[in-house]
This record gives structure tokens, C-alpha cells and sequence, in this order.
């Protein structure tokens, strides 16, 4: 099994109760590294249109011990063994295959109103980050269960396909690439922030489940390599550079129920975003997803099986 947490979280730590600090260094030292607003938002609670959104870290104040807010033990415990069931670790070796299948594409001109504004670097970094993404849903699948989810690196034009975002139709059966019946194909949708937001005219595209991720990798993994190619730094391809984590997922019908999903150009506080959508969008909070790392791998197993039916 992958990700198995080999040593007790929290062994050091013989408090009941950690801080955001402790919870941090927890994390990191689990292989888990998040950087402090992510806990921030993930301790965050409230209620949108009537639906009580739930905090996914419960943090709350402890008789003796001040006005801190503090979390137990044992949910953390509980929290990082989910974790490790819905994450996967990204190495150089993962950027390496993304970039050799995907030249094309990095080569590509910037679309216009998307990355005309960026440098070239900038665009390379996106492209390959949004790729990881794809990639690390891959290999979450086949280090799981042993399921190859074919991923498109097929060069986009706007006239042939409708997008370039992280559908999985195809995967691998005894070598040969099978088609994934309709009611099962997987659309991965990342995250810089916080929320699974589809505009409505993607949710007529593919993909009947969205799979909300995040890609948490180091800042300077592009520069390491670049100095790599100037012969100036020595890469090693098996080291972590960050993980990948599946945040949670839902069917598509579910996610455009507006009795369960909210519509709009931004959320009402205390989720409200810095900058509007620029057009409504269906919007869910992670928790508000499925994130039973048990349900989503039964969903691939799923795949698996009708693939190759």
C-alpha cells in the first residue's frame, strides 16, 4: 500500500492538543508540508444559502490553556491518515515525463486573453503545473489500484477539441486503450485556492465526475532545473518535490443541483473571495465534496471494471 504513514504521527509530541505551528510541523515532517493560510482556510466555517459548510480542521479553545485555538490529537491523526490515503508524492522524475510528452504544447503560442500577459517562463511553469495535476491523479490511480488512466498531452487547437483541462476517457487495458463509458469519465479540476468552480457551459463538456486537486510543489522546482541544464546543479529525480491531493469529488449531477451546489460570480462571506468570477460559476467547498478517500478509489475500481468489460 502506498503512503502509509511507517511512523506514529504525533510520536513526539505528547500534547493533547496542537497548535497551527505544531500541526505545521507535524504536516511537513509526515511529508504533508502546507503552507500556514491552508490551515487557515481549512479550519474556516459557515453557511451558504442554508447549507452549513463544515470546517475540515476543528480547531477550538481548551479549558486551561488560554484563548489559543487548539485541535486534539487525535484528529489530527485522523486527518493526516486521510491524507496519505488521497495524495501522492511528485518528483523530478514526474515533471521530467510531463515535460517529454508535452513539448509540443510548451512550445505553443500563448492564446489570446489567457497567458499573452505572461513571460515565457511563467507560461512554461503554468503549463506544467496544471499538467502535474493530471499527472498526479495518474499515478494516484495506478499506484492504488493499478489502474492506467490515459492522459491527453495532444497538442489543442480551438477548432478540434473544446479545451485542454484534465478529462480522462481512455484507459489502459492489457496495453490497449480503452474507452471509459460515459457515466465514469473523470474530469480533474485544480485549484490554486480553495473551491471546485465550473463556468456553466463546461459542465455540458466531458467528464460526468469532477475531481477537485491540488498540486502543493516547491517554488523553485522550475529554477533548480534550469540551473540543471546550465550544469550548474545536480537534480535528483527521486527526491519529493511536494504531493498531490485529491481534495474531494462529486458527480456532475450533484454538483450542478443547485438545492446542493451554490451559483454565482463569488461566495457570500465568510467564503468570499478577494476577485469576482468573471461569469457565474457552480461553486462547492471541499468539504462540501465527497472526501472519503474509500468512496473515490471504489469510483476508480469502477472505471477499471467497466473499462474492461
Amino acid at each position: 500500500m502506498k503512503n502509509q504513514t511507517t511512523v506514529a504521527p504525533l510520536s513526539n509530541n505528547r500534547n493533547d492538543y496542537l497548535t497551527v505551528v505544531e500541526l505545521l510541523t507535524e504536516l511537513a515532517e509526515q511529508g504533508l508540508p502546507l503552507p500556514e493560510k491552508q490551515i487557515h482556510f481549512r479550519r474556516k466555517s459557515g453557511e451558504i444559502d442554508g447549507h452549513i459548510v463544515p470546517a475540515e480542521l476543528n480547531f477550538v479553545k481548551v479549558k486551561g490553556c488560554g484563548s489559543r485555538l487548539l485541535i486534539s490529537k487525535g484528529d489530527v491523526i485522523k486527518y493526516i491518515v486521510r491524507l496519505k490515503k488521497q495524495s501522492v508524492s511528485i518528483t523530478y522524475k514526474d515533471v521530467k515525463s510531463v515535460v517529454e510528452n508535452y513539448d509540443d504544447v510548451m512550445l505553443k503560442p500563448a492564446r489570446a486573453a489567457m497567458r499573452q500577459n505572461r513571460n515565457f517562463t511563467g507560461k512554461i511553469e503554468d503549463e506544467i503545473k496544471g499538467k502535474l495535476v493530471e499527472w498526479g491523479l495518474a499515478k494516484y490511480a495506478y499506484e492504488m489500484i493499478g489502474l492506467e488512466l490515459v492522459i491527453d498531452f495532444a497538442l489543442v487547437t480551438i477548432t478540434t477539441r473544446k479545451r485542454d483541462e484534465g478529462d480522462f476517457v481512455k484507459c489502459l487495458v492489457e496495453g490497449k486503450e480503452k474507452s471509459i463509458p460515459d457515466n465514469f469519465k473523470i474530469s480533474v479540476k485544480s485549484t490554486s485556492g480553495n473551491l471546485l468552480a465550473v463556468p456553466e457551459v463546461e459542465t455540458t463538456w466531458e467528464g460526468e465526475w469532477f475531481v477537485l486537486a491540488k498540486l502543493h510543489i516547491e517554488n523553485k522546482f522550475l529554477y533548480d532545473a534550469i540551473k540543471a541544464g546550465l550544469g550548474i546543479y545536480n537534480i535528483d529525480f527521486e527526491r519529493n518535490l511536494g504531493w498531490f491531493e485529491i481534495r474531494g469529488f462529486v458527480s456532475k449531477k450533484d454538483f450542478t443541483d443547485l438545492t446542493k451546489s451554490y451559483k454565482g460570480v463569488n461566495l457570500p462571506l465568510p467564503f468570499k473571495m478577494d476577485n469576482d468570477f468573471g461569469r457565474d460559476n457552480y461553486i462547492l467547498l471541499p468539504t462540501q465534496l465527497n472526501q472519503n478517500p474509500e468512496d473515490f478509489i471504489e469510483l476508480l475500481n469502477n472505471v477499471k471494471k467497466v473499462a474492461s468489460e
